[in-house]
């Protein structure tokens, strides 16, 4: 027969190893977004180098490069990224290729951005926090005033 104090340690014994496990089956989940916050900075460092390729056009050329800039941020994103990301952004890309004019041009980047500002406060209200979404809409907002001063 097993007493008292031996059926008592075997059982917070058992709760610590069940614990354990829950954590380390928890790890995964929780590094995911993490990598997708990481992912979505390196979108955004593509954008930026990106962008001062295109610094050098102005016109139609300079909304297919920023097009091009758009596709590039997209195809970096993380799989984990919210499909609404990677659609804003080709959206974008596609009305600046169609583009021929400035306002027309400065409508796709504003569209898009507008995307981006409503996931980052939708985040924020939930109280997470979107470094990566914010360094996108940073790129975004670089871009369009690359287009209002060159387009």
């Amino acid at each position: 027969m097993i007493s008292g104090n031996k059926l008592i340690r075997s059982t917070v014994t058992g709760l610590r190893i069940v614990t354990a496990l829950l954590l380390l089956a928890a790890i995964p989940l929780s590094t995911g977004s993490v990598r997708a916050g990481m992912g979505m900075a390196a979108a955004a460092a593509v954008g930026s180098s990106g962008l001062e390729a295109c610094r050098t056009t102005s016109g139609k050329v300079l909304y297919d490069c920023v097009a091009g800039v758009l596709d590039r941020m997209s195809g970096t994103l993380p799989r984990a990224a919210d499909p609404e990301v990677r659609g804003a952004l080709q959206t974008a890309a596609a009305q600046l290729r169609a583009a021929s004019n400035k306002a027309q041009a400065l409508s796709a980047i504003a569209q898009c951005r507008s995307v981006f500002s409503g996931l980052i406060q939708h985040l924020r209200s939930t109280g997470g926090d979107a470094p990566g979404l914010s360094a996108i809409a940073g790129v975004l907002s670089k871009a369009a005033a690359l287009i209002q001063s060159k387009g």
